[in-house]
C-alpha cells in the first residue's frame, strides 16, 4: 500500500446526535432532504448543498453499520463547527423508532444534529467525511411486531360502527 493510497482513502467520522431523536428513541429516519448546511462555533450557518427533495434519504444509526459519505463538507470555509442541519421538504419524512413503529414526520422544516467533540476544517483535510448518526438500536422485540398487530389490531382497528351496518 502506498501512502498516497491510504491518504485517499482515509476519512475523518463525525458522529451526529439529535436530542429529540435520542429521547424518543428514533432507530431509523427518511427525510426528504432539501439543503444541508453545518453550523459554525459562532452560530453563522454555512450552506453546504442543496439536494433536489425527491428521493427521501434513509437515515440509520451506529448499530446497522450505515453511515453517509460526503466529499461536500470539506468544502466548508476553514473553522470549527459544532452541528449540521438538514432542510427538510414537506412530504415524504418519516421516523421509524426502536420498536419498529413508523410515523409521519412531515411537521418539521429541518432537524438539526450536533457533532459529538466538534469538527474542525482546516488545510490537509482528509479528502471524505463519514457521517454516524446516533439513534436508538432496534429492540429485538421489532421483529415479532407484525405478528403482534395481526391480533391486537384485529379487536382494536375496527371502526366502532362498522356492525351497525346492514341490519
Amino acid at each position: 500500500m502506498t501512502a498516497a493510497y491510504a491518504a485517499e482513502t482515509h476519512g475523518t467520522e463525525l458522529i451526529l446526535k439529535n436530542e429529540a431523536a435520542t429521547a424518543h428513541h428514533v432507530s431509523e429516519m427518511s427525510l426528504n432532504i432539501t439543503k444541508f448546511s453545518a453550523i459554525d462555533e459562532h452560530g453563522n450557518e454555512h450552506f453546504i448543498i442543496d439536494f433536489p427533495g425527491q428521493n427521501p434519504v434513509t437515515l440509520k444509526g451506529i448499530a446497522s453499520g450505515n453511515f453517509i459519505r460526503s466529499k461536500s463538507v470539506l468544502s466548508l470555509p476553514q473553522g470549527k463547527y459544532k452541528a449540521f442541519r438538514f432542510y427538510t421538504a414537506g412530504w415524504g419524512n418519516q421516523f421509524i423508532y426502536r420498536d419498529g413503529v413508523a410515523e409521519s414526520a412531515n411537521s418539521f422544516n429541518r432537524l438539526d444534529f450536533q457533532i459529538e467533540n466538534g469538527f474542525t476544517v482546516e488545510e490537509g483535510n482528509a479528502p471524505e467525511v463519514k457521517l454516524w448518526f446516533d439513534f436508538s438500536p432496534y429492540q429485538w422485540k421489532r421483529h415479532f411486531k407484525p405478528l403482534t398487530d395481526l391480533f391486537i389490531g384485529s379487536k382494536s382497528q375496527k371502526p366502532r360502527l362498522a356492525n351497525s351496518f346492514g341490519n
